[in-house]
This record gives structure tokens, sequence and C-alpha cells, in this order.
């Protein structure tokens, strides 16, 4: 008898914990979120998280608080979301580099099953970009003079994906790149503007104001673009690959499906306003929604590739 009323006050309890952990999924959000971006401010990361953080905040109804935790190539930043908790009150703004590339290519305290995807907002094509005046007026050019010395390139960080897909284009183009890394893509263009170095990988939100000022050119970049039409691609030059960066956001492992469903539900909606579009075009990055098992599998494929390419360059050493 004692035994029956032990299971049944066992049964009350996890009935009343089941509820109240429905009642909180499905209160979400009630509080302010907040997402580390694990880079400084004004790189191509930090801007298109803040229109889609912007737009959320309003969808949502609660603050949506952008926090940039840079340094370590993205480590510190993102470590600090792995080490969160589970409830979706704390995000990371999720790319190649951080969640991808880094876990691969360094010694970190995270890999992809640290995390748990939620969806991808925005793409980002990358493109190679000199000063203005710079000696090196076409890809063609600037590939010659690379071949006879190193040619300084800007990236934000030694495995960071900037890194990695610059790396990737020179080999095939047959030159070896010297990287200076900054902590940022724009800080990256910053170098280049000062003629401190001579190009760097970059992306249309860091490299788009200076080139749509003449202070920069864009030699080459991933694909056509309606804001600069006369530049050819990477294909154009026999350069196989998908040369782009993207954003999106990801949680600590073990979030509950609800929120992750909120989400992006939310998404959806705010990425038919016509003000949010606007913005993205303005600093020329693509929409590009995508969440779900197969957006996963797509990324698992990548990190796939990312690991068979960071113990090739280890065995190349």
């Amino acid at each position: 008898m004692k035994w029956t009323k032990s299971l049944v006050k066992l049964a009350a309890v996890a009935a009343i914990m089941f509820v109240a952990t429905a009642a909180n999924a499905g209160s979400y959000p009630n509080k302010p979120i907040t997402v580390i971006v694990p880079w400084g401010a004004g790189g191509d990361s930090d801007l298109t998280t803040r229109v889609w953080a912007d737009a959320m905040e309003k969808e949502l109804g609660v603050p949506v608080v952008v926090i940039n935790k840079a340094g370590g190539g993205g480590v510190i930043g993102t470590t600090h979301v792995v080490n969160a908790k589970s409830d979706g009150y704390t995000l990371i703004n999720a790319g190649l580099s951080n969640v991808l590339v880094t876990p691969n290519f360094s010694e970190v305290p995270y890999d992809f099953n640290s995390f748990t995807p939620v969806l991808k907002f925005a793409a980002v094509p990358a493109g190679i970009i000199v000063k203005a005046d710079s000696p090196y007026q076409t890809f063609d050019s600037f590939i010659a003079a690379a071949k006879k010395g190193r040619i300084t390139m800007g990236s934000w960080g030694a495995a960071s994906s900037g890194t990695i897909l610059a790396k990737i284009i020179a080999d095939q183009a047959g030159f070896t790149p010297k990287f200076v890394h900054a902590n940022t893509t724009a800080n990256s263009m910053i170098s280049v503007i000062g003629g401190h170095i001579d190009s760097a990988i970059s992306f249309p939100p860091a490299f788009g104001p200076h080139v749509k000022s003449d202070r920069a050119k864009a030699l080459v970049i991933n694909a056509k673009m309606d804001d600069y039409p006369d530049v050819p691609t990477f294909a154009d030059y026999g350069i196989k690959g998908s040369f782009e960066g993207w954003s999106g956001v990801f949680a600590p492992k073990g979030v509950p499906e609800e929120v992750v469903s909120k989400l992006v539900e939310a998404t959806k909606k705010i990425m038919q306003d016509p003000k949010v579009l606007k913005a993205y075009a303005n600093m020329g990055a693509l929409v590009d929604l995508r969440h779900g098992d197969d957006w996963v599998k797509d990324l698992l494929a990548t990190y796939g590739i990312m690991k068979e390419a960071a113990i090739k360059m280890k065995a190349e050493k």
C-alpha cells in the first residue's frame, strides 16, 4: 500500500514537472533574449545579426539584445554560449567560421554537436578586394603579381572561414598569399583602404560601402550581384567551389523544440517585411532562410568537408 502511494506521488511530481516545462516553453519568450556575436562590431556577422535581432524584437515583443564578445577567432563568444542554459535565452550568431571551420582547425572546447542549429537567415558572397588605386586592377594582374611574390591578404583569424576560403581560392589560382589577420572583416577593409595590406577577402556588408564610394575595388566575387554587375566571378577564372559566408543562430545543445519552432516561425514572418528585405539588400546580403533536417544535413556535410581539409593541411605541414 505504501509502495502504491509512493508511485502515485512520483507520478504526480513528474506530471507537475512536465506541465511546468511545457508551460515555460509555451510562454517563450517572456524575458530578454541575448544573441552573442563572437566578432567585433561592424563586420558582416554583426550587421546581418543586428537586422535580424531588431526585427525579431518587434515580432516577439521582448528585447533581443546583440552583444559582441570577440576574441580567439570567435572562440570566446562561442564558448560562452556553449556553457549557457539550454532555455533559448542565450543564442550564438552562427556562421561558417565559428561552428564549421574552427572546431576542425583548432583545439576548442566545443564541436558541431555542442549546439542545436536553429536557423540561417542570410548569406554573403565572398570577394577579393583591393584599394581603388591598387596596381592590381584585374584578378589576372593580381594573380600574376601573387605568383612572383607574396601578396598580403587580410582575413579575420588563422582558422576563420575567410582564411580557409582564401587558401582554397589561392591554391586553385596557383599562388600563396601572406595573411594578415584582423578581428573583423570591417577592420581588414580599413587596412586595405589605408594601404597597409594589398588585399582582403571580404563580404559585401564590409566592402560594399568602400567600393560604392570608390575607395576600394572588387576584383572577383562568388556570384553575380546587381550592385556589382561588372565584377567577374571565381567561376569565370575556372575556380571551382562556392565561396560565401552565412549568418544564422544556434542554441546550446538541448534547447526545447518549442523554442526552435517559435524562433523559426517568427523569422519567417519578419522575412516578409519589406524594411528587413531592404536592409539586407542595402548591405549586400542575400536573404537565405533555412532550417530543419535538410539544412542540418547540409551543415553536417560541410562540417565533414572541413574536417577532411583540416586533416590534409595538418599532414602537409
